[in-house]
């Protein structure tokens, strides 16, 4: 019985194959391009630009806060050390 149903999928496998072949020995290079192909490499390569242009933004962004993040931490450095300062003051008199 198993050998029976692989001998069938065996030829529908084979069917299949040759199908596709017929196929693609059917269309010629002008008529795959025609049939919209050009217009999903444009939307490919559309998408891909979208990408390297959000990875840029992301870029900038993060950039952007590192700097905000460092200006912020130099103020907090210099008004502990004036408090630091004005703690030994008090302690020296």
């Amino acid at each position: 019985m198993s050998y029976h149903i692989l001998h069938q999928f065996d030829e529908q496998w084979l069917a299949d194959l040759r199908q596709g072949d017929e196929k693609s020995k059917r269309k010629s290079f002008l008529s795959s391009v025609d049939d919209g192909s050009e217009r999903k490499r444009r939307a490919r390569l559309g998408s891909r630009e979208s990408h390297y242009w959000g990875v840029i933004a992301a870029a900038i962004l993060m950039a952007t806060f590192a700097l905000l993040f460092a200006l912020d931490a130099s103020h907090r450095a210099e008004v502990l050390q004036d408090r630091l300062d004005a703690v030994e003051k008090t302690i020296k008199k």
